[in-house]
């Protein structure tokens, strides 16, 4: 474990001197407060357009994050010729893969961090003047928003282990180009499952192949919780749980299959 945790951070320290990722998170947090202003645009519902507007922004910038962050780890050692250095020494293929995966959503954990902190900023400056308004139920709107803000570590987190994996295989850029098919293809996922309906899909084949899909895809849309939020709907701590346990499962079983694929691989 303690080998490990090493490469995790080796993999972190390397992530932090990347241009792009430094570049990504610039753009979050501009986004998130110029989402100030933006929010003037709906009156009546500056409060909302702005939850919504930040929690997109925090969710879209960490997969953007999660993706190149991912996809060049691999990659990037097989093209320098370091990765025989790292395995000449006493550390096994599992522990470079799986120090590596955390290095990376640690470094994606941080950087959400960091655009959480800079939209609750902006939230707690701007809330109080909305507050005993009709239709703005901050009692439980920031226990909603924390939750929201956890959901999207874990969402991330899915995403991590997609472009890890998909990396021990492709190119890094085919593997971004994967996982970004991947990360918006989970977002349509319920739709994927309407259309395998029988009711909707008479033609057996096509729904076997749209349930296939459905299976495969990860279930993204179930970790957005924006459509709740603005219409300030309370959620419950049970489907959260539910959504971490799925997460936590579907990158367990992904990051399985890219152990195999990497120890396959010749390098």
């Amino acid at each position: 474990m303690k080998t490990v945790l090493r490469v995790a951070r080796a993999t972190f320290q390397e992530a932090v001197r990347r241009r792009i990722l430094n570049i990504i998170l610039i753009f979050g947090v501009g986004v998130i407060a110029v989402s100030w202003f933006f929010s003037y645009l709906q009156p009546g519902a500056e409060l909302k357009m702005m939850n919504d507007m930040c929690l997109g922004a925090i969710r879209f910038f960490g997969m953007l994050i999660a993706v190149f962050m991912g996809a060049m780890l691999i990659p990037s050692e097989i093209e320098k010729k370091t990765i025989h250095v790292i395995l000449a020494k006493p550390v096994s293929r599992a522990q470079v893969i799986f120090g590596k995966f955390l290095g990376a959503w640690f470094t994606v954990l941080v950087n959400v961090l960091l655009m959480s902190v800079a939209f609750f900023i902006v939230f707690f400056i701007k809330a109080p003047s909305f507050a005993g308004k009709e239709g703005v139920h901050m009692t439980f709107m920031v226990p909603n928003l924390l939750k929201a803000c956890l959901l999207v570590l874990f969402e991330l987190l899915v995403v991590v282990s997609i472009a890890v994996t998909a990396s021990t295989i492709m190119s890094w850029v085919v593997t971004a180009v994967f996982s970004f098919a991947v990360y918006f293809g989970g977002q349509f996922s319920s739709f994927v499952h309407q259309l395998s309906d029988p009711s909707i899909n008479p033609n057996i084949f096509a729904r076997l192949l749209l349930g296939s899909i459905y299976t495969l895809l990860p279930h993204f849309d179930q970790f957005d919780l924006r459509e709740k939020i603005v219409g300030d709907q309370f959620v419950p701590w049970t489907p959260i749980l539910a959504s971490i346990a799925y997460g936590v499962f579907y990158t367990v079983v992904v990051m399985l299959i890219g152990y195999i694929f990497f120890n396959r691989r010749e390098v």
